[in-house]
């Protein structure tokens, strides 16, 4: 779907001072294809016995927002968002576990053992004549996919504290910048043993078509007595997936292969890692998904695309002692702040 000309996506790129504050935004966020912000509104009307016609009880019950930004990825603006997916990395100083290290780095790792402090957005999305902001907006799913030919993209899911009308329109002075979209035509696959194995050490050059990698913290709104709007937020297990779609070639077919084992089948576990990178040296972008994931739901033999054979292959986020987790991101990029 195409974006209208007329409508802008702002957010506080640096979060919240506290949760569902209404403060202004302060980025403009690029490659937005499509945005949603809906009301949630429980309102309820009551039947009444001996009534015929509409009944004349009614009540609203709660109010919340939530949404859904759909984008083309760049280097730049991913760990904007990502810092709302896990603990926020503002600055480039961390250090890199699971990727490229850089002088603008930007690591990110999902909890194993608690929640993350994360980050939450007001979010303004309208026109210069009406503008609504969503205040308390934090991230409850992330979709990465990717597609030869084209650019890695994204869908992130967002629920809000309310949506509020803004008197004073777009925050101003928020200027556009220039931006590096993450390529396919940059990406790389690399699939390596599980737990014994380097992460990024097994390239698996000419095989992947496309890939889509869902990340979800189960994150919810807590509303309790005494308020018609959510008081806060809360996680839940954090779970992930990752589909494929490769060339069926020597790689794929040992994959498949593996999967029947000698005779009852058997267990398929591997790191996986889909990376891009342009440019080199100080200059150099990175981006790197890195996965741990048991290969389920088996394979469906043989897709075609284009007369040449596929394979799909499903992966669910498992934990790995070599890349001590089951998801690592990391991004490099010309920025020394997310903010």
């Amino acid at each position: 779907m195409g974006a209208s000309a007329s409508k802008i996506l702002q957010l506080t790129s640096s979060g919240e001072a506290a949760w569902g504050t209404t403060g202004a935004a302060t980025r403009k966020l690029h490659g937005v294809t499509d945005a949603t912000l809906k009301i949630n509104s429980d309102t309820r009307v009551v039947e009444s016995q001996g009534w015929y016609g509409p009944s004349t009880v009614v009540y609203e019950g709660s109010q919340s927002g939530a949404g859904a930004i759909e984008m083309v990825l760049s280097y730049d603006e991913f760990p904007i968002l990502l810092n709302g997916v896990f603990t926020a990395n503002d600055d480039s100083t961390g250090s890199s576990t699971g990727g490229t290290t850089g002088p603008n780095n930007y690591p990110y790792e999902a909890p194993t053992s608690s929640t993350q402090a994360v980050y939450s957005y007001t979010i303004e999305y309208g026109t210069t004549a009406a503008t609504y902001r969503a205040p308390g907006s934090v991230i409850s799913n992330m979709t990465v996919r990717g597609e030869a030919g084209g650019a890695w993209e994204a869908t992130f899911d967002t629920v809000a504290k309310q949506i509020i009308a803004s008197t004073s329109g777009l925050s101003s002075g928020l200027s556009d910048r220039t931006v590096v979209p993450i390529r396919m035509a940059n990406t790389t696959l690399y699939v390596d043993a599980f737990s014994t194995g380097t992460m990024g050490a097994s390239e698996v050059a000419a095989t992947l078509i496309d890939f889509e990698l869902n990340v979800n913290p189960n994150r919810h709104l807590k509303l309790f007595a005494g308020s018609k709007v959510p008081s806060s937020f809360g996680d839940g297990r954090m779970e992930g997936s990752l589909r494929m779609t490769l060339e069926f070639n020597t790689t794929a077919k040992a994959l498949v292969d593996e999967l029947l084992g000698t005779s009852t089948g058997a267990l398929v576990k591997r790191q996986i890692r889909i990376g891009a990178t342009q440019g080199s040296d100080s200059g150099r972008y990175t981006a790197n998904l890195d996965f741990a994931g048991t290969k389920v739901e088996g394979e469906t033999l043989f897709g075609d695309r284009d007369g040449n054979i596929i394979i799909e292959t499903n992966w669910q986020g498992t934990y790995s002692t070599g890349l001590t987790n089951w998801f690592i991101c990391n991004v490099e990029n010309q920025s020394t702040s997310t903010t």
